[in-house]
């Protein structure tokens, strides 16, 4: 698959899952909701008198759906994409599968991209390298926003750290490394997927991109400068060095207020 995804179809839904770093989706003349700022409610009102609604960050749907607001989202959803057009945009992969689900439940078959877990470095990288302190602060900003969609915390750390010092290899050799059973490698790993932190390549598994090995290499060791001596006074010198400034000590009774 391409590194854009395609534009949405009238009368269509479009379920799109794009990684950090890569252009989103576009549709012109659509109307855009986002659905970390506004509630569902709001969204479905946006798609009235425009060709079609792009939903983003369309995995908090899900955590609308529990809420009165939520409950009919998808048959909302389903609505506008059958009289318009609906396109919905999420990033990580489990979210993408959740979504298909219920997407699905309300009658509808939708178009599906998403980005390609080929190791290809994200275009925002490209358009940051002369820039190291952002190009870190992005790096960081992908690990961790993935991380908190994942579970296993230190563990997924631990594994991130091997791949990035001795590159890709499958789940039993890195079960060895960690000291772990590979019944709990795998489970791992398939966290890490489900959050696009690693890919598979072959029965190895690496992460998502080379740049994110990066950020668990620690930066070599500065040594530090020899300090210059200082030369020698004679004690003539340094008897007739003047007298050092006395620095005045001020307190709040010696200052007038007034």
């Amino acid at each position: 698959m391409s590194g854009h995804p395609p534009a949405p179809r009238s009368r269509h839904c479009l379920l799109a899952r794009i990684d950090y770093g890569y252009s989103p989706l576009t549709a012109r003349g659509w109307a855009e909701a986002d659905l970390f700022r506004q509630p569902p409610g709001e969204a479905l009102k946006l798609s009235k008198g425009v060709p079609g609604l792009v939903v983003r960050r369309a995995e908090w749907a899900l955590a609308w759906a529990g809420t009165r607001d939520g409950k009919i989202v998808w048959e909302r959803f389903a609505a506008i994409a059958r009289r318009a057009g609906l396109a919905l945009e999420c990033r990580f992969p489990r979210h993408a599968r959740e979504l298909a689900v219920r997407v699905e439940s309300v009658g509808l078959e939708p178009d599906r991209w998403e980005t390609a877990a080929d190791g290809s470095v994200p275009p925002l990288y490209d358009s940051v390298g002369d820039r190291p302190d952002l190009l870190h602060l992005h790096l960081q900003r992908e690990w961790d926003t993935g991380l908190a969609a994942a579970r296993g915390g230190a563990a997924l750390l631990r594994i991130a750290i091997v791949l990035s010092r001795q590159g890709a290899m499958p789940a039993p050799r890195l079960s060895e490394e960690l000291g772990l059973t590979t019944g709990a490698c795998r489970a791992y790993l398939g966290w890490m997927e489900d959050a696009a932190l690693v890919r598979r390549t072959g029965r190895a598994f690496d992460l998502r991109h080379p740049l994110l090995g990066s950020l668990f290499v620690p930066a070599p060791a500065e040594r530090s400068a020899p300090r210059p001596r200082r030369p020698a006074q004679s004690v003539a010198t340094a008897s007739h060095r003047p007298p050092e400034t006395e620095v005045p000590v001020y307190r709040p009774s010696d200052v007038d207020w007034d």
